[in-house]
């Protein structure tokens, strides 16, 4: 039995990979609010009645909430085997915090930030895994757009960028990693779930009327998660950094998914975080 963290696990991909996983592991649910986590949890055990499921809420957005979540977790746990970094955020407009964007915030600087405070724990783990969903919109990211105040950046384009920064992140951590913790992202596939709610415009029309025909189920989109965070390693470990598609490596599709862009993310993204560590 894995003891497995999911963030954003109250619906979507979160939702279905905690179903995936409850009979067979321990669950900790970071989730919005208290109340979406017990509708979820509630879910959960209707599939799985004697699942091991306890819930922590946070808001990734906000720096202090995540080290609150951290803290609750080491406090009650000393050892961890996966971390799903699963919450995404698509803005219904544009906000920044200084120069960085709000959807940055929420699905990278949030992450990281959670990732470093459960290190530890996981380190002591024979068999530690940290996966990082992103999306195959990471190809349309810009990493010129990072730390920066955009004029007309739109809320697409934010979302794509901030899923090449989980690709980005993902590469700069494997290279930081004890050599029993594997980091990994994922391309989940275009999945139906609710994240297109504050989508607006033409971008919305075309959504609607090709969901029918390319949009996988939330099940489906999970099976990737769920592989990386049950796999045997030896299936694994020579992919650390790896992006997955449909559970399988597959090519990072953006020129800017360098090395060094993956070292100066690192780099920027600690600068920020430092007086929260």
């Amino acid at each position: 039995m894995k003891r497995i963290v999911i963030t954003g696990a109250n619906s979507g991909i979160g939702l279905a990979t905690a179903k995936f996983l409850a009979a067979q592991h321990e669950l900790i649910l970071l989730c919005r609010t208290t109340q979406k986590g017990e509708a979820a949890k509630a879910m959960i055990l209707r599939i799985a009645p004697a699942a091991k499921i306890t819930l922590v809420p946070v808001d990734l957005h906000d720096l202090n909430s995540v080290n609150q979540a951290a803290a609750l977790v080491r406090a009650q746990w000393e050892s961890l085997d996966v971390l799903i970094n699963n919450a995404g955020y698509y803005p219904d407009q544009i906000a920044y915090v200084g120069l960085i964007e709000k959807t940055f915030y929420a699905s990278h600087l949030g992450h990281m930030l959670l990732t470093l405070q459960l290190l530890p724990l996981l380190e002591k783990s024979a068999d530690a895994r940290v996966i990082n969903v992103s999306s195959g919109l990471h190809g349309r990211g810009n990493v010129q757009h990072f730390f920066r105040q955009v004029p007309g950046l739109t809320a697409f384009q934010a979302y794509a960028d901030a899923k090449l920064a989980n690709v980005l992140f993902t590469l700069a951590l494997h290279e930081k990693l004890k050599s029993n913790v594997c980091a990994f992202s994922l391309h989940p596939g275009v999945v139906a779930t609710g994240f297109d709610r504050a989508i607006q415009g033409w971008f919305k029309v075309l959504i609607n009327a090709v969901k029918p025909l390319f949009f996988i189920s939330p099940e489906a989109g999970a099976a990737t998660s769920v592989y990386l965070a049950t796999a045997p390693l030896s299936a694994l470990a020579q992919h650390g950094g790896a992006y997955f598609v449909k559970s399988k490596p597959a090519r990072i599709q953006n020129a800017g998914a360098t090395a060094a862009n993956a070292e100066q993310l690192w780099t920027k993204s600690l600068a920020v975080l430092q007086p929260y560590l």
